[in-house]
Formats: C-alpha cells, sequence, structure tokens
C-alpha cells in the first residue's frame, strides 16, 4: 500500500512545532496539527497545559491554517503528584508565549478544571484534550464532569493511556471510552487516546479515515506519524549532541527527579519530580512518599548544559536532618556520577552538566519503615 496517498496533502507534512521537547506530548505534535487544521474546530478546550507543548502545538496550528478556532488553556501551573511541584516559572514563561503569537483567540484560564466548568455551554467544545492529575479518580472525575461540554461528535483526546505505573489510572477510563463508541490510540510515547463522543458523526478527511474500523487507511496513519515523532527525537538528540538543546524551550527550566531506594535499585517507578526556574537562587522542598528508603537517595538534575550550584542539601524525616551537607568538606561525601562534572568550588557543591542523565548520590541511610515522610530541602541555582 502506497501510504503517501493516506498522508499526501496532511498539513502536517510542513508543520515546523516552535515548542517541543519539554513534556511527553512531543510524539503527537504533528497530529495535534492535522486534527485542527482539517476539523477546523470552533472551540478547542485543553485541561492541564503545564509548559504548553500540546497546546501551543494546537495554538499554532489554528494561526498558522486560519482556522478560526478559540482555544483555552487550563491549569492552576502548581502542578501535582505526578508532574512534580514548580514555581511560578512555568506559568510566567506560558503567559509570555502566548501574549506574544496567540492571544487574540487564546485564553489561558488560571483555574482548577471544577472552578473552569461555569465558563462553558453545554455541547459548546469541539475538541477537549484532557490531561491533568492521572489517578483513576481524578480522570473519572475530570471525563465526567466535562463530557457534556463536548458537543456530540466531538473529540475528546485522553493523554497517558498506555501508562499503567506510578499510580496511573487513564487507561482504565480509556477502556471504558471505547465501548461506547469508536476511537483510536497512538501507542507513541505514553499513548494517545482518540474518541468521538457519541451519536457518531462523519469527520473531515483523515480523521474519518483514522476512527474507522482497523483497516490500511489508519494504520498507515500510525505509521506515518510515528515516523514524524522519530524526526521530532533525532531533533532533539541532535540538539544535546551539538550543544543547541541550550537555545530550545526546553533550556528555561530544570528537573530535579529524585529517586528512592531501599535496596541500592533505582527506577521511574519510585522517584518524584520537581522543577524549577533559572532566576536566581531557589529553596526547593521535595516530599517523598512513605515509606520511602535512602539507601541511597539519588538526584538526577535534568538540565540543558548548565552549571547548578548547590549551597545546601538536607534530608529530613519528623523535622530532624539524617543529612546535612553545607560545607566544602561535607558535600566530599556526595557521589557524582554519569552526565556531571563536579567543579572546584570551596564553599558550593558545583556541576557542570555534560548530558542528558548527571547523577548525585548522597551517602546511604539505613531508615526503619514507617508512615513518615522523607523530606529533601535544597538551596541551589541554575547558571545557562
Amino acid at each position: 500500500m502506497r501510504t503517501e496517498i493516506i498522508h499526501g496533502d496532511l498539513p502536517s507534512r510542513h508543520f515546523e512545532p516552535r515548542i517541543y521537547g519539554v513534556g511527553a506530548w512531543t510524539s503527537h505534535l504533528h497530529f495535534a496539527c492535522d486534527l485542527v487544521a482539517v476539523m477546523k474546530p470552533e472551540v478547542l478546550v485543553e485541561l492541564g497545559v503545564d509548559r504548553g507543548e500540546s497546546y501551543f502545538a494546537f495554538c499554532q496550528a489554528a494561526a498558522e491554517n486560519e482556522t478560526g478556532t478559540r482555544c483555552f488553556g487550563i491549569d492552576t501551573w502548581r502542578g501535582d503528584q505526578h508532574a512534580g511541584d514548580y514555581d511560578e516559572t512555568t506559568f510566567a514563561q506560558v503567559s509570555a508565549h502566548n501574549r506574544a503569537n496567540y492571544e487574540s483567540f487564546s485564553t489561558l484560564l488560571r483555574f482548577s478544571f471544577d472552578e473552569a466548568l461555569a465558563q462553558f455551554e453545554p455541547a459548546s467544545i469541539d475538541v477537549l484534550h484532557i490531561d491533568g492529575l492521572h489517578t483513576e479518580a481524578a480522570v473519572r472525575h475530570d471525563v465526567q464532569s466535562w463530557l457534556s461540554k463536548l458537543r456530540p461528535g466531538g473529540i475528546l483526546l485522553l493523554h497517558d493511556v498506555e501508562v499503567r505505573s506510578k499510580g496511573f489510572g487513564v487507561w482504565k477510563i480509556w477502556a471504558e471510552l471505547e465501548e461506547e463508541s469508536r476511537s483510536w490510540i497512538f501507542e507513541d510515547g505514553p499513548g494517545l487516546g482518540v474518541w468521538q463522543k457519541p451519536p457518531v458523526r462523519p469527520l473531515s478527511g483523515f480523521l474519518e479515515q483514522l476512527l474507522a474500523s482497523p483497516n490500511e487507511q489508519n494504520e498507515g496513519l500510525a505509521k506515518y506519524y510515528s515516523g514524524r515523532a522519530a524526526v521530532m527525537q533525532e531533533r532533539i538528540a541532535q540538539h544535546w549532541r551539538d550543544g543547541s538543546i541550550r537555545n530550545t524551550p526546553f533550556a528555561q527550566q530544570t528537573i530535579i527527579q529524585v529517586f528512592h531506594s531501599s535496596d541500592g535499585s533505582h527506577s521511574e517507578e519510585n522517584s518524584v519530580y520537581a522543577r524549577m526556574g533559572h532566576e536566581g537562587w531557589k529553596d526547593i522542598r521535595i516530599e517523598l512518599p512513605p515509606p520511602a528508603g535512602a539507601a541511597p537517595l539519588r538526584i538526577d538534575f535534568v538540565s540543558a548544559l548548565t552549571t547548578i550550584e548547590i549551597a545546601s542539601i538536607r534530608l529530613k524525616k519528623k523535622g530532624i536532618d539524617l543529612f546535612s551537607a553545607t560545607t566544602e568538606s561535607d558535600f566530599d561525601s556526595i557521589a557524582i556520577r554519569g552526565d556531571a562534572e563536579q567543579l572546584p568550588d570551596p564553599e558550593l557543591l558545583r556541576l557542570r552538566i555534560t548530558g542528558i542523565d548527571p547523577q548525585v548520590y548522597l551517602p546511604s541511610i539505613d531508615l526503619r519503615a514507617s508512615d513518615e515522610s522523607l523530606v529533601l530541602e535544597m538551596r541551589l541555582r541554575v547558571i545557562s
């Protein structure tokens, strides 16, 4: 089958996303472009904007294809248990990008999802993207609360439908929706579910092909978007290789990932996140879920070839220091591995980030299991 017949005229063939690599939506940006460009929704709503990777792909497609879409991005911009906590940098950067590029048709609503419900009439939304807290209870509540706002025949997008770890429950709600109407899953990354609210109505162009019963056309579309996703991932890898990652939106913030362990092994399942901007010194507090262990605690700084200066690190339980490092001799007990190089400094722990996987290991601490949470506190700044 010649798949170019399917996607030869798709707008995404010429789409160059402005925001990418700052979240888990990079694999689906070209689909976002085609969805908006071909469907031309009057109203598009996203629940869970964060750094705007998906939302600004929708907005960019609306602007470049002159669809007349009104876009609404809803978020508290304070983080959650899956995204981690973050400071005001995220909202400031998202707001600035929106003002500079899409303010004429895009509105950011800094509300909880429930608070924003009253802003929309029943059956007034053409495309609804739900990407908030990913627990089963939270997703079920969001779907039940907002589905009446989606018009019959409209499109619901659910992100992370393939993730079955870290307390994610999107897949359970998705399985129920699949029984109610026609749908499709893009399996790239954490998975994106595309679902049409019944009663089913014909859709424009490639969307009708995508949601038809399994056939060569929707399989061909899936392969096309996987190919576009691979190109995006290679572009990001090249940014790391040539150092141009410093000039991308990814470089505007630093992610701190803390791995906890009771047996020396470290996994994504047993980790928590925080995120910080690069405006001066920051005091970071990260609470680990009980009964998290520290044998040892590992801290990864996902940061774009920056220098990180740490003035203090403290690990506490019940307000008591289990480990404290504030001097050069204290910092000597910390192991630096992976893509990080320790720089000489008489007062600070200074790290040059040289790649995508820098690792900092605190001394191993043998803890008795309890219901009390470990708290990691750091004072640090990032120099771009």
